[in-house]
């Protein structure tokens, strides 16, 4: 897999991933988990993605680095989430797709599954499902205003 992020931007967006899921009642941070190689892996899908993510990265690091010269890393938990706020008001289709694929990545990871219970990742590849019980449906079939058979 060719590299997306730089070093730089793999820690940043660890400490990202650690706010937007921490740690909680014995689930790991999604930064901890490595959820990070995940959405490095989802960048590099397309070229637009690509620059959406780098460029998403690059708003955040410039935003911290308005706040404390040091960066992101150094600003407490309430002022990191600041910026995040800023950013999914500023940036929401980068936004969106962070969160979305950070949920994707960690709800699919072995580790959280097992915590879970689940032995397969959620829909819609994993669990399996029911086969539909079409009688659930003869009413609307028997209306010939309101269903046509295709």
């Amino acid at each position: 897999m060719p590299e997306i992020f730089s070093p730089a931007e793999r820690e940043l967006l660890r400490l990202v991933l650690d706010r937007l899921v921490p740690a909680d009642r014995g689930f790991p941070a999604a930064g901890a988990l490595g959820i990070s190689a995940y959405l490095e892996r989802v960048a590099g899908t397309t070229p637009a993605t690509r620059r959406l993510f780098v460029e998403g990265l690059r708003q955040i690091a410039i935003a911290g680095e308005r706040i404390r010269p040091a960066g992101f890393a150094a600003l407490t938990g309430d002022e990191q989430d600041s910026v995040l706020h800023r950013l999914e008001r500023d940036h929401p289709a980068f936004f969106e797709a962070l969160v979305r694929q950070t949920y994707s990545g960690y709800y699919s990871h072995p580790a959280v599954l097992a915590l879970l219970g689940e032995d397969s990742p959620p829909q819609p590849h994993g669990h399996r499902i029911d086969p539909f019980a079409n009688d659930l449906v003869d009413r609307v079939r028997r209306s010939a205003f309101t269903y046509r058979q295709p």
